[in-house]
């Protein structure tokens, strides 16, 4: 895939901290995938891929917006695209029942889209601003095992242990003085686990169930705790397959949260976020 992208801010004249900027470029973004197959159970795969992750609306907004009184939050219309480039060495073995792949992968992100914390001498807000943070790593691997136990019983399960590190950077945000923050380099290691089963019971009655754990991880300015959510879903045929009731649930058990931990110039921010992410869903389907 190749891109030119030409984007212009527009910005009143006459705002008192930003001015109209925007960004282009010109550049191709290969995908490439190789494969050799050893026999029929085993193969070895090797992929490499670039992207392009570019700001969105609510990034680039200049409205401050409140989250609570101590805390604003503001877009950055000098923000540009991040730039991603993965690579990533596989090996994959079948058996009769089941296989597992392993593999490892090494990801550079330039311009790294991030928010940056500062204060204003004299006052107590934190604004909090979108910036591109300068370049960050991951390097790691992956093992993913899919395997079904009996007729009615399949299980996989992924666990990711990788290396993330953040280079030091040095920012201006410009709302609403130019305050300036540096971050020395940093880095942690971290990882997540995966689990999925899926259920085939009698009469037609299908039951999959899913958790997920995320380890705590680096971010700019600080850390993000780890995380935990279930879902589970059930569905069965009626009407001879033309019909069919279904019960979704996402984070069944209420307990996915956001903690991050922020140390910025003059001061230190620790915040819990809950969203809407505990939802429940009853329906019924028919084919015509």
């Amino acid at each position: 895939r190749i891109e030119y992208v030409k984007v212009d801010y527009k910005v009143n004249p006459n705002h008192n901290t930003y001015k109209s900027d925007g960004y282009k470029y010109f550049r191709p973004f290969p995908n490439l995938r190789f494969a050799y197959k050893i026999n029929e159970r085993n193969r070895l795969t090797a992929f490499y891929s670039q992207r392009v992750d570019r700001p969105n609306e609510v990034d680039i907004r200049i409205f401050p917006k409140y989250d609570e009184p101590e805390l604003l939050k503001v877009g950055n219309p000098t923000l540009k695209p991040q730039f991603t480039h993965m690579v990533e060495l596989g090996y994959k073995n079948n058996w009769e029942k089941g296989f597992f792949y392993l593999s490892g992968f090494h990801k550079i992100v330039n311009g790294t889209i991030t928010r940056i914390a500062t204060i204003v001498p004299g006052n107590t807000i934190i604004y909090n601003i979108f910036q591109n943070a300068g370049r960050s790593y991951n390097t790691g691997g992956e093992l993913l095992i899919q395997q079904r136990l009996a007729p009615w019983l399949s299980v996989n399960i992924s666990s990711t242990i990788y290396q993330n590190t953040i280079n030091a950077f040095t920012v201006q945000n410009q709302y609403p003085v130019p305050t300036i923050y540096s971050m020395r380099k940093e880095s942690i290691l971290s990882g997540n686990l995966k689990w999925n089963a899926q259920l085939k019971l009698a009469k037609k009655t299908d039951i999959q169930l899913s958790a997920t754990y995320l380890a705590p991880d680096l971010i700019a300015q600080g850390k993000i705790g780890s995380r935990f959510s279930a879902d589970l879903g059930i569905k069965k045929q009626i009407q001879n397959g033309k019909g069919e009731l279904f019960f979704n649930g996402n984070d069944i058990f209420n307990t996915l949260k956001i903690k991050r931990e922020i140390n910025g110039y003059g001061f230190r921010l620790t915040s819990t976020d809950y969203f809407e992410t505990q939802i429940f869903r009853l329906g019924y389907s028919y084919k015509f």
